[in-house]
């Protein structure tokens, strides 16, 4: 069994492959505080509830944005699995063309959802990443990166607005059925949901101009399902897009 790890800025995704069948996952919060202890806990606990033998581990790969965490998930994966992690990063074989102005600044998660796209669908492509940030990575007709945007994701756009402003409440991400808010908790959610399907199906059209032709759009993250369902363009859902990205990577350099 392979265990895959993918470490964001809000959640640490967790992944157990039997072979090419992921069969479990888990989502744990990201705290910079946690020792490999904790996450060494949170870790057995998933392993026990499958009735997993540590055993059982053929190996593990993780994919960060956060190095501090890193080394902690790493000790807490050599101690309960007895297996030293891959990371993905310099040395490790992605097979993925990179044709940036600097290739090693793209993000290992990012690095790791397009590797996963290019397994399955035929490009050019369009990989949106719903978490901390909204990111659209772009690959090309000969499946090469080519780059990428950055926008503030969902959660934080409502965070920073609610946080920042006394009078507005928190919301949640259920769209109203109109886009003219009459009273604020529907004007939030009609400005944070309307418009970020607006940015999102802007943002696709965009892309496609400027590389005069259009593409397959796939998204993933945690609130990919909260939005991309109301996007005016066929974009398909991924959850667990990185994982399987992780799983292809690591197989890729075992073979190597």
């Amino acid at each position: 069994m392979l265990l895959t790890a993918d470490i964001g800025n809000t959640n640490i995704k967790f992944g157990i492959f039997d072979k090419k069948e992921l069969i479990r996952t888990l989502t744990v919060s990201c705290d910079k505080a946690k020792t490999a202890d904790e996450y060494g806990v949170e870790l057995y606990s998933l392993i026990r509830v499958m009735g997993i033998h540590r055993d059982d581990f053929d190996g593990c790969i993780i994919s960060s944005v956060v190095p501090l965490v890193t080394t902690r998930i790493e000790d807490a994966t050599r101690s309960i699995l007895g297996v030293d992690p891959m990371i993905v990063g310099p040395g490790v074989k992605t097979g993925l063309n990179i044709r940036i102005d600097d290739p090693s600044t793209l993000g290992a998660d990012l690095v790791v959802a397009c590797v996963a796209a290019n397994h399955c669908a035929l490009a050019p492509m369009i990989v949106v990443s719903m978490g901390t940030a909204t990111v659209f990575c772009v690959i090309d007709k000969n499946g090469s990166m080519v780059g990428c945007n950055i926008a503030p994701g969902v959660a934080v756009s409502l965070e920073a607005l609610t946080k920042n402003t006394a009078l507005l409440q928190s919301v949640n991400f259920k769209a109203p059925n109109t886009v003219i808010g009459k009273n604020t908790d529907k004007s939030i959610r009609a400005g944070v949901v309307w418009g970020s399907v607006c940015m999102i199906d802007g943002m696709i059209e965009m892309i496609e101009k400027e590389l005069g032709q259009p593409c397959k759009v796939i998204a993933t993250g945690g609130l990919s399902e909260k939005i991309i369902r109301y996007c005016a363009h066929d974009i398909e859902i991924k959850e667990n897009l990185i994982l399987e990205g992780l799983r292809l990577i690591y197989e890729r350099n075992q073979r190597g």
